[in-house]
């Protein structure tokens, strides 16, 4: 196939000073482009196009000539091929790769419906012009009215001849522009399937991974706690054989407690003044044992006496004093009391002088009521003096226990009271009325 070298405007003056048809091919780089080229590349083609005497030029899709020529006949497809008469009306356009034996069916459509104003050597026919003019003034009128008529049957043949060029063009562009949308639909149509699947193998990759995520999550709980079950055995078998070893101790420790206090008894000694004495036995040691230390160690005073517990309150009696310490359950240590069976006197009066101060005591108490009596009538309540007839503080006990004893009333005669170091005066002559003389507590009624 042999292509016009030039530029577009070249071609074009080249066509129409030839009148001939002007065959414009836009290609691109796709397939479809390959295949058209090849096409017009076949040698029944070229052959065909060279005997029709077509102008033929390549122009590249998206080149300047390209854009210039689209500007005038729009490129809806490529590869285009728009065949164009010498008039500017396009007698064939072809979208898209086509065969070849549809390509030289379309040449010859485009061959039949080039005009005929020229011959085939693109030279104009020697045709006398049919004008008014041309007619020689001795012509008869009947061939001048024959000459008008047929240049008008002439045009009107030229005006439906291109009519019918541009029905047939526009049915050409109907075609065309219904073939792309059909085109531009099936891309869509693929496209939107294509998403489609798209989107269903990502679901599916999604689902798959949360499936495959669960799972995972399924897995690492159930490992906790699997761990966490054996750590609990764990821990409670620790525990258990620390209780295990504290109960061993405990049981190691008591048994030696128990051993130990089946060894010796540390008893203690409770006197009836207060004092008190320790001694440590033997566990198997008797309660006669203790009875005899008593007597010879202690000595209270007393010979008759009898030995029991503090709490609870267990006297023992002559049967017991053949059993042991640790039978009687005085082991490790244990308090007892030494209580005398008879109340002890003092010793330091006789009977005699204890008969002789009470009856000179009995003599003396109305005489000394009488004294005081008189003295307050006449003299008054005498000066809160330490008096003669006020007992002193009583003395501590052996052993150092105290014992409370009732407030004495002095000489004065109910006047005033002692309660240790504290007098409290009355404006009466005698307490005997106890109503009087209570004091109270100030945070309850109880009687002091």
């Amino acid at each position: 196939m042999k292509w016009f070298e030039g530029s577009i405007p070249e071609a074009i003056a080249l066509a129409k000073a030839k009148q001939q048809v002007f065959l414009v091919f836009i290609e691109g780089s796709d397939e479809l482009s390959q295949s058209m080229c090849n096409t017009f590349e076949n040698a029944d083609v070229s052959s065909k196009l060279q005997g029709a005497q077509c102008v033929a030029i390549r122009l590249k899709a998206g080149s300047e000539p390209c854009q210039q020529f689209s500007q005038i006949y729009p490129v809806v497809v490529v590869p285009s091929s728009f065949f164009i008469g010498c008039n500017g009306i396009p007698l064939e356009v072809i979208a898209g790769s086509v065969g070849p034996q549809e390509l030289l069916e379309r040449i010859e459509n485009v061959v039949q419906a080039k005009p005929s104003g020229s011959d085939d050597n693109g030279n104009i026919a020697s045709e006398p012009q049919l004008g008014v003019d041309a007619v020689p003034a001795s012509a008869p009128a009947d061939k001048v009215e024959r000459a008008k008529r047929l240049l008008e049957e002439r045009r009107l043949q030229k005006l439906k001849e291109e009519e019918e060029a541009t029905k047939r063009s526009e049915l050409e562009r109907r075609r065309v522009a219904r073939e792309l949308q059909l085109a531009r639909q099936a891309k869509e149509d693929g496209e939107r399937r294509e998403w489609a699947q798209k989107r269903a193998r990502e679901k599916e990759e999604e689902r798959r991974h949360r499936e495959a995520i669960q799972a995972q999550i399924a897995q690492d709980r159930a490992d906790r706690a699997e761990r966490y079950q054996h750590e609990r055995a764990q821990e409670e078998q620790q525990r258990r054989g620390r209780e295990a070893a504290l109960l061993q101790e405990q049981q190691q420790r008591l048994s030696q407690e128990a051993a130990a206090r089946s060894v010796v008894a540390r008893i203690q000694f409770r006197l009836p003044d207060g004092s008190s004495a320790t001694h440590t036995f033997d566990a198997t040691a008797t309660l006669q044992d203790l009875r005899n230390f008593v007597l010879e160690t202690i000595r209270p005073g007393f010979s008759s006496f009898s030995l029991s517990t503090t709490f609870p309150r267990k006297e023992f009696t002559h049967g017991q004093y053949s059993q042991s310490l640790q039978q009687l359950e005085l082991t490790p240590s244990a308090v007892l009391l030494v209580v005398p069976n008879q109340a002890v006197v003092p010793s330091a009066l006789s009977d005699s002088g204890v008969s002789a101060l009470k009856f000179l005591g009995s003599l003396l108490t109305p005489l000394m009521f009488l004294w005081s009596l008189l003295t307050g009538l006449f003299f008054g309540s005498p000066a809160p003096t330490e008096p003669q007839g006020v007992a002193p503080d009583p003395p501590q006990e052996q052993g150092g226990a105290r014992r409370r004893r009732p407030p004495q009333q002095g000489e004065g005669g109910g006047v005033y009271q002692r309660q240790g170091n504290v007098y409290r005066f009355s404006n009466r002559r005698s307490s005997d009325d106890d109503d009087e003389s209570n004091t109270w507590n100030g945070n309850s009624t109880q009687q002091m």
